[in-house]
This record gives structure tokens, C-alpha cells and sequence, in this order.
């Protein structure tokens, strides 16, 4: 029946939409043996595409929107962690509580019926509306609550309701066309790093102010491609004949001519038309459907299958378990090192993610281009030992034969078919196993449900850093940035502020060296593993780069046929 229903909807996609255009016209040769012409073919699981950076977005989403939109830096893995993009300088204060922006010149939004139909030329303004929408309380901004807490009269902008439409953040100060300051409420070193994240892509208030309440309806951004048209499950980007960036040999990008993108495709589904070269690149494919295309994970590294190629990233991508440490039982630290010594990474990773990606035996922060930790103070221990050891601690909390400990609710969030549910149930086997405890998996495709109300125990859960370094992980466990606040330490929250308020880059990745720590000796979360990212690519299609981050540049990309 299942295969019956997988054949239906590969017919469905072929019929009605995923017949994709095939570049059969002559490509036009340029410097640095590129291309220009051609179209990209792609698909994300997300049946409904939001195009709104501030929206409610998955990595998936968010690689889309790098078609239309960019940021005023991007994440890098250099040793900053940012680059310049749209911006082309910024300036700190001598005790880094302004930053000056200066913008690019001659940089042009896409033609668009909000400009009368033509191109029109970033602005300060634009900048200045952006930012200031993020920090807006409005209906469908789904972003984390830290920017307005960064940016002077930011918090009293978000509580008040303002609309940047109305008035911009107190602290946003337009100085010229090009240039504009903002104040922070203190010295934030990490804030150009948070200017790199994708959620924080600038927005014409052209458009803002022409589309009204449907302007996530119609993206108009900086970007290399510009939405042409949606049909059914498909939107179609077009180049952006004005885009302002051109490659290392002076050639105008993007290279393309289109990127054509289904909506609504399953992992399994998107691998099959993939194998039947009607896609061109899929991401994210978990190693479980791999295997059926390139045998096991190392061969398909190899490139065994020579009309196709598997690109594999070490990613900024951990997963976890989190407790909700307000809440008993796991408000006692008793508890929770008891289920963390229980928790058999290594077994994990063997048996469960088949070497898809590397266990978190301590840390929870993956080493990056320029952030690395050493766990402190840790010492092997077998199985039995740890064993023992959890059972001890749970007696010292006060849980025995006469006071048992209660059934947990453990939210996975993702069907007993995924590699998440899996070994979030390995997990909760090794648990109920070691400590005789019974813990209920509760499948919900929203584990935040339970979250949001307070009322869960622990989740699976898991992160990509918004941008490159630290910082990025310690906030989900600074308890100002929590929401709903799960876990409450002095300790860390003192030296989390400590770092991002650090003069210098040794003193920053110091202390955030220490506070990753603390948060681990606190127990506030299980670290299980860190995941690589897995493309699946058709040799004609090059130039791929894939971030730490998962967010690629689509500009970069040409088509270049195979002899």
C-alpha cells in the first residue's frame, strides 16, 4: 500500500509540476571557465515556502530566502565569523556601545511594481525600517525576542507595539543616505555577528508600505534572483538582471537563469527524483534513505556512483535533550546528571545515526573555524559504574520505593519512522532500563506545544547556530532569551554577559569557554550529537559551497554539462 501511495505521488510531482525545464540552449561562455544560463531544480519538505526572513523558518526556508534577500553581513568561517555583504564597513566606538554602518553604493533592489516597476537603490532608511521591525511585536514576526534588548529603546519599542512604518528604533540614527549609527544598551561584541544572521535580511519599506499585510506575500529584496511566479507547489526565481555582485574575474553573477523550486517534498520522495534526474540538488537527506542510492555512507563519499556526487559538511547542527529544570523532578541537578550518565552516546551514534555524524560525549557546542572547548575534570567510567552511580543520585533526591519516581512525558516531536524519533527512543530505553523509571515518547509534530505552556519534562531538540562561534548556543540557556524559561543560572547568565561584553576576542572565546562549561556541570541539557549536512548533487552542477551554518550561495552556482 505504501509503495503504491510513494508511485502516486512521484506521478503526481512528475505530471503536474516537477516536469521541470530542461536548459537545452547554448550556455554562454565567460572568464574563469564558468556559464551563464541554465536552471537549478530543487525541492523543501515545507509544503508552505515563506519568503519572510523575520517569519517562523526552518533552515530549508531560510536557503530560499538567500535567493531574494541578503543581510548586511554574512556568516563566514573566517576568524571574525562575518563578512561584508551589503554593508561595506562598519566602525565600533572606543567602548563598542555605537556601531556606524556604512552601506554599498549602487546597490539596487529588484525591479518591482512598489518602485513604479524599476530598480531602486538601497538606503539607510531601508536599513534603519529593517532592523527596526525586528524589534516589532507584530503578527507573524516569529523571531527570538534578543534584538530588542541590544538596541537602545528596543524593549520599550517591542512592548509598546510600534510600527516601524510610524517610527524607527530610538537608538537607529539615520546619518546620511548611506551611513546610519545605532547605540546599543551596552557593549556587545557578538553584534555584528548577529547582523550576519539570516533572519536579519533587509527589507525595502517601499515595499512595506505598497504591500501592507501581504508583503510576505511578495519578497522584494537585494538577492541574485527575484520571484517570477508560483504554480501549485512551484515557485519559480528569475535572474536578477540588476544584481550588484560580480565574481573574481568581473562576471555580473548570478550565473543562472532560473531556480525552480517544489514545495512539499518528502526526504524519500525528493531522492527518487533526484536518481530520476528531475531534481538537481537535495539537502538534508537522512543517511536511512541514502543508503538506498549509494550504498553505505563512506562509498557514497568516495564517489562510487559516477553520475552522481554526496557532499558532506561538517555542520554547526547539535542535537539534544533539554529539561525543564523549573519544574520538578528535573529542578533537582541530582536528577539530571542522573539521566545524563545513563544516556550511552557513543551507542547512539554506532547503532542509531550510522556514522551519519559525531556524538557530543560532553560538550554541546561543535568546534568551528575559530570556537573550540576542552571539556575539564573528566574521567571514564564503565557502564555499570555510571549505572550505579545514576541510581545513588536519584536515591539522594529523595526518590525510592516509597516515594517512586514519576512517569515522564518525553516530547520527540517527529514520526516513529525518522532517525530523531529512533534514537530518542534508544535514549528513553537506556533510561527506563538503568533506573527502572517509565518514560512516555509523545510522537506530536510540535513539541512545542508542550513547551510553550510549561508543561513538559524533557524534549529532543536541536540547534543550528544563527552564525558562526559560540554565542549563538549559550543564549538558549541565558535566562533572559528564554522563552518560556526553562533554566535559570546565575553563574551562566553572568558569564554569558561576560562574554559578549568581552574587549577582545581572547577574553570573548574565554569566557565563552567557561560558560559552555558551567552550563554543562549545571546538566542543563543531554548533548547527544552533532550532524554533518548531506547534499546530494548532479555533477553538471557546480560551484557548490555549502556554510557551517547549512546556507549556501545560490549566485555561485552554474550548470556546466558532463562530456
Amino acid at each position: 500500500m505504501k509503495q503504491k501511495k510513494l508511485i502516486w505521488i512521484l506521478s503526481v510531482l512528475a505530471i503536474g509540476g516537477l516536469s521541470f525545464y530542461f536548459a537545452s540552449e547554448q550556455k554562454e561562455k565567460i572568464k574563469g571557465n564558468k556559464q551563464y544560463g541554465g536552471v537549478l531544480r530543487i525541492s523543501t519538505k515545507n509544503k508552505q515556502l515563506s519568503l519572510f526572513p523575520l517569519g517562523d523558518n526552518t533552515l530549508d526556508q531560510q536557503r530560499i530566502q538567500q535567493l531574494v534577500y541578503e543581510p548586511l553581513l554574512k556568516p563566514s568561517q573566517n576568524k571574525r565569523g562575518w563578512r561584508y555583504c551589503l554593508a561595506s564597513k562598519v566602525q565600533f566606538n572606543r567602548n563598542k556601545t555605537k556601531v556606524t554602518i556604512h552601506l554599498k553604493k549602487n546597490v539596487l533592489f529588484a525591479n518591482n511594481a512598489c518602485f513604479r516597476f524599476r530598480s531602486r537603490e538601497l538606503t539607510a532608511v531601508d536599513v534603519a525600517y529593517s532592523l527596526s521591525l525586528a524589534c516589532a511585536q507584530q503578527p507573524g514576526l516569529q523571531q527570538e525576542l534578543f534584538l530588542p534588548r541590544l538596541i537602545i529603546g528596543g524593549a520599550d519599542y517591542y512592548r509598546k507595539k510600534m510600527n516601524p512604518l510610524d517610527a524607527f528604533v530610538p537608538g537607529i540614527h539615520i546619518i546620511d543616505k548611506h551611513t546610519l549609527k545605532i547605540n546599543l544598551t551596552a557593549a556587545y561584541n557578538h553584534f555584528l555577528n548577529i547582523l550576519s544572521s539570516p533572519s536579519l535580511c533587509i527589507l525595502s519599506k517601499n515595499s512595506a508600505d505598497f504591500y501592507g499585510a501581504q508583503l510576505q506575500k511578495n519578497p522584494v529584496g537585494t538577492g541574485p534572483f527575484e520571484l517570477q511566479k508560483t504554480l501549485n507547489n512551484r515557485w519559480i526565481f528569475e535572474r536578477n538582471p540588476d544584481y550588484w555582485r560580480h565574481d573574481r574575474f568581473g562576471n555580473q553573477l548570478p550565473y543562472l537563469d532560473k531556480v525552480e523550486v517544489a514545495c512539499g517534498v518528502p526526504g524519500q520522495v525528493a531522492q527518487r527524483l533526484f536518481l530520476r534526474n528531475k531534481l538537481d540538488l537535495v539537502f538534508d537527506l537522512p543517511i536511512d534513505d541514502l543508503k538506498e542510492a549509494f550504498g553505505t555512507l563512506s562509498d557514497a563519499k568516495l564517489g562510487k556512483n559516477p553520475l552522481h556526487e554526496v557532499y558532506v559538511k561538517n555542520a554547526a547542527k547539535v542535537h539534544f535533550i533539554q529539561f525543564n529544570c523549573q519544574r520538578p523532578p528535573f529542578d533537582q541537578i541530582a536528577v539530571r546528571k542522573a539521566f545524563k550518565l545513563v544516556v550511552d552516546v557513543d551507542n547512539i551514534c554506532n547503532d542509531i545515526l550510522l556514522g551519519e555524524g559525531r556524538g557530543l560525549n560532553g560538550l554541546f557546542i561543535p568546534p568551528q573555524t575559530y570556537y573550540q572547548n576542552k571539556l575539564l575534570g573528566e574521567y571514564p567510567l564503565s557502564l555499570n559504574q555510571k549505572i550505579k552511580q545514576a541510581q545513588m543520585l536519584l536515591l539522594k533526591a529523595g526518590y525510592h520505593a516509597n516515594n517512586p519516581f514519576p512517569t515522564i512525558v518525553f516530547y520527540v516531536g517527529a514520526p516513529n519512522n525518522t532517525i530523531a524519533y529512533k534514537w530518542s527512543k534508544a535514549a528513553a530505553e537506556m533510561l527506563t532500563k538503568a533506573l527502572n523509571i517509565n518514560i512516555v515518547l509523545k510522537e506530536s509534530r510540535k513539541p512545542s506545544n508542550g513547551m510553550n505552556n510549561n508543561s513538559g519534562e524533557i524534549w529532543r531538540s536541536g540547534w543550528v547556530g544563527d552564525y558562526p562561534g559560540a554565542e549563538s548556543y549559550l543564549r538558549l540557556f541565558y535566562s533572559a532569551s528564554q522563552n518560556p524559561k526553562m533554566f535559570h543560572n546565575a553563574s551562566v547568565d553572568s558569564l554569558y554577559l561576560g562574554s559578549v561584553r568581552a574587549r577582545s576576542q581572547v577574553e570573548r572565546i574565554s569566557t565563552q569557554q567557561k560558560c559552555e562549561r558551567e552550563i554543562i556541570n549545571q546538566v542543563a541539557l543531554i548533548p547527544i550529537y552533532t550532524e554533518d549536512f548531506i547534499v546530494l548533487n548532479q555533477l553538471r552542477i557546480r560551484g557548490l559551497d555549502l556554510q557551517e551554518t547549512g546556507l549556501l550561495d545560490f549566485s555561485m552556482l552554474f550548470r556546466k554539462e558532463i562530456n
